[in-house]
């Protein structure tokens, strides 16, 4: 089962894989074949697997792309208008480019980042998804903010966050994230 494939059909096992292997730097890496205990557990991972609404399938493959180390992925169901704000940042990311340019700013601050799901809520209306998520990692990269740029402290951060994401036609047309950086700042020693 290739990589990508494997992605799609179980992203819990691959971000397992991943986790196993923390000097990987991209989810096509991932050593699977036929014969490879991944393929064996990726067998055992349609047992009892919940149906997931779809709305909920494209946040889960927006957010669990920064596991996989894989921006292409999270950015294949962003809408190239889409308008993704940062509220703490008071910043606002259009598109497909920002959106990895974004993952690159915090994977150069954090290169063992983690983004851990925690809850996603579909609204009625299937359009809307509401989506808890921590985020922790090691300040060992400079962190560029727009409160300015962070040298690396060593320190690590854990965070939690709240995404509100607007789905059509399986695509993210606008997003807010919500976070506490004095929570990040605090954690990294930057303030008291």
């Amino acid at each position: 089962m290739p990589c990508a494939a494997l992605a799609d059909f179980c992203p819990e096992l691959a971000m397992s894989l991943f986790a196993a292997k923390p000097g990987l730097t991209h989810a096509t890496e991932f050593p699977v074949d036929g014969q490879g205990s991944a393929a064996k557990l990726a067998g055992s991972c349609s047992e009892g697997t919940k149906v997931m609404h779809p709305t909920e399938k494209v946040v889960r493959q927006f957010h669990e792309s920064w596991d996989l180390r894989d921006p292409d992925r999270g950015a294949e169901v962003i809408a190239e208008d889409c308008a993704f704000e940062d509220i703490a940042r008071g910043e606002t990311l259009p598109g497909k480019e920002a959106y990895k340019s974004d993952y690159h700013r915090w994977r150069e601050a954090f290169p063992d980042g983690l983004c851990k799901v925690e809850n996603v809520i579909v609204s009625q209306d299937g359009q809307w998804a509401t989506v808890e998520f921590r985020n922790t990692g090691t300040h060992t990269g400079v962190l560029r903010s727009s409160l300015g740029d962070f040298p690396p402290t060593g320190k690590r951060a854990e965070v939690r966050y709240c995404s509100v994401m607007r789905v059509e036609d399986g695509m993210v047309v606008e997003g807010r994230d919500y976070y506490d950086s004095a929570t990040i700042l605090r954690q990294l020693g930057l303030i008291g």
